[in-house]
Formats: structure tokens, sequence, C-alpha cells
């Protein structure tokens, strides 16, 4: 496939292997550095849920779990409210996105709130006189919540009218399969999530899947935020979270689990039992929709269980240029040798928090494609360099 001429000046692509928030966003701040962008998927939004797509199965609320001296996902995660909170400032345009503002609490036993938390907007700490039982300290803030199939959607109609292609294609198993698909690209970005485990380029065997169980539920009376933590966070996996996430639709996510190296596909009942409890004890105001005259079984409330596989790798968010050397792969079809060596930004391993910071990764990916094509040169010598938004 050839790909389009960018107004630059530049007709070789950046490949961008993976169609997730991490995927779509990077896709988009290519796009608007000029850059022709292709899209690789094997699974796209609009396609069934499925827990090894873990974009729409989240929560997708901006809470980041970024810790005090951790500047590099501070700056990651404030990009990406900055970005979603503009988007929202207009509430009509924001609700079309999917991104709500809200008021956030967040309960704590065991732990104390991030300082990141202090810098968003309307922040405070609760009265201690004011906790419920259990509760050692507790603050509020607002924040915003994302729908992410319609946000997905904005997403994906973006990088089309940017003039970016997006194509389906079989689970790649190596790099070199994905530029069978573009002559010549200017770099790859990996945003393949847990498939990093099995690209052949990198068998990332520290990404694991972290098991999730959320509930979605039809509660649109719930306009307020809930999460209690018990025990330390952990970078994000640890203790136990619970969660009340509205939406703009009027549904509601209920969760949490995290379950380190559970490859379990089907909601398990004991679990979906568990978090409706926990729901309850942290926004009772579940059971009683408006006009009720007793309270409501939840459990009728149920949409739907989701499962998904958060992509979590043991050294946090891969974000960095490689030179790859293709091997084992026969792209002659193309008029490359095989063997040759590609500029690869990867872009994985957000784990739990991809929605939190996936603007400032996009941000920061495309930056580092733009000095790497600058440094190598492209195609087209010194003048189309100038003209592109390196």
């Amino acid at each position: 496939m050839a790909a389009a001429r960018s107004p630059h000046g530049l007709s070789s692509p950046v490949i961008i292997i993976g169609a997730g928030c991490i995927g779509l966003t990077t896709a988009v701040a290519l796009l608007r550095r000029g850059f022709p962008v292709l899209v690789l998927a094997h699974h796209l939004p609009s396609d069934p849920l499925s827990p090894d797509y873990s974009s729409t199965a989240a929560g997708a609320h901006h809470l980041s779990f970024a810790a005090s001296d951790d500047w590099r996902q501070r700056y990651l995660d404030v990009k990406t409210f900055d970005v979603l909170w503009s988007e929202s400032d207009d509430r009509d345009e924001g609700l079309h996105k999917g991104v709500m503002r809200l008021t956030q609490t967040e309960l704590y036993k065991g732990d104390l709130h991030l300082r990141l938390l202090e810098e968003l907007p309307d922040f405070r700490i609760h009265d201690a006189a004011t906790l419920p039982d259990g509760i050692e300290h507790a603050v509020s803030f607002s924040s915003v919540t994302i729908e992410p199939a319609r946000y997905l959607d904005y997403l994906v109609r973006t990088v089309t009218s940017l003039g970016g292609t997006l194509q389906r294609v079989p689970r790649l198993d190596s790099l070199a399969q994905a530029r069978s698909y573009a002559k010549s690209p200017l770099a790859i970005v990996n945003c393949t999530g847990l498939g990093a485990r099995d690209l052949a380029e990198t068998q990332d065997k520290t990404v694991v899947p972290v098991r999730g169980q959320v509930l979605r539920v039809r509660a649109p009376w719930i306009k307020t935020g809930w999460t209690r933590q018990v025990g330390a966070l952990g970078g994000a996996e640890g203790g136990e979270r619970t969660y009340v996430i509205p939406r703009a639709s009027g549904d509601v996510i209920l969760g949490g689990t995290r379950d380190a190296d559970d490859w379990e596909r089907e909601p398990r009942p004991e679990t979906t039992a568990d978090i409706v409890r926990r729901a309850l004890e942290i926004c009772p105001a579940l059971a009683h929709p408006p006009h009720a005259t007793e309270p409501f079984d939840v459990a009728g409330l149920v949409v739907s269980e989701v499962v998904g596989f958060r992509p979590t790798r043991a050294d946090g968010i891969r974000l960095e240029a490689e030179t790859v050397r293709l091997e084992g792969e026969d792209v002659g079809a193309q008029g490359q040798r095989q063997g040759e060596e590609l500029t690869v930004v990867h872009n994985y391993g957000h784990g739990g928090y991809g929605w939190q910071c996936a603007w400032g990764c996009a941000e920061e990916a495309a930056r580092i494609v733009g000095e790497e094509v600058r440094r190598k040169g492209v195609k087209g010598g010194p003048a189309v360099l100038l003209k592109a938004k390196l």
C-alpha cells in the first residue's frame, strides 16, 4: 500500500501497530505534525469487546497513579489531563466525545493521597471528623471521566480526517510483517500493549496481564466518582481498589480487581458479587434511584460484566527509540533487503493507566519520531525536514 503524500512532501508513512487509546492518540499526534500515518491493527475499536483490547474494558477516568518523585509519569499524566479538561470545556462538545467533568472523591485506608492530586481543580482534604467508618483519609477534586467507545470513535474519525489510514491486518508476529504493508516507512511505532510479549523483535516477557473485572450498570442518577484504596497503591497495582465511575451516557462502571498473570477471559460470578458489595459500601446511592420507595437490588442494574487484561510492564512504560534489524522475514516483494535496519519507537506497557497518560505518551512518541527522522534524514532532503514539524 502506498501512503498519500503529506503536505510537507513526505510520502513514506510512519507505521503504528495497534489501535487502542495509545496507538490512536499517537497517530493523531503524528498527523498533526505533518507525518503520513498508517495504523495497522488486528483489533479495531468497533469490534466486540475482548480482554486483549483493554482500551474498551477500562474504567477510563483520569486519576493519576504517579508517585511524587516520578516526574516523567507526572508530566505524561498532567499533559493528558490538560487535553481532556480542555476538550470538556465546552460541555456539549465534551459529551459528544464521551468526556465529562465530575467531582471525584478518594477514600483511603492505610495510605494517603498522591501529591499530584493537589494540582487538580477544586482539590480539598476532608475533615477527619466527617469520614465514614474504616476510612482514615479522604480528598475530593474535579476530574474527567471518559466513555471509551465514544472517544475511540472520535480518535478514528480524527485520524481519517487528517489523512491517516487504518487497516485491519492479521495478528502480527514481527515488525518485518508490518513493514510489508508500506514501502520504506519512516519509522514504526510499537503500540502493541500485551502483544509486546510475543512480537519477534521485542519478546518482552516483563509485560504481563493484570486481569481486571468491572461491571457496567445503568444508574444515571450517579454523578460523582468514588474510589476507595485499601493499602498502598504501589504504582497502580497495589492494595484493594474499589471504584464507582459515572459516564456521560448514564452508565456507571463498578470495579475492580487486579489479578497479575491471570488469563481467565470470562467473568467470575463471585467477583461480580464482591464488586457490587464493595461499590455499595462507598456509594450507597447506587441502591437508591430517585423516587424509589425502598432500596434497589443493584445486581438488577448490571448491563454487562467486562474482563480486560491490563498490559502491565515490570519497569513501567517503555517509551523510547531503538534501531532494529529485521531478521527472518522475506520482504523482497516490496523491493527491500532482508536484514535492513529500521527505527522503532516503543510506546507500550501502560498497565491500568493508559487513559490517564495517553496524550502525554502520544506527544512524546511523536517528538521522538521527529528527532529520529531529523537525525537520519528523509528522502526529499533538508528542505522537506525544515517544513515538517519535527
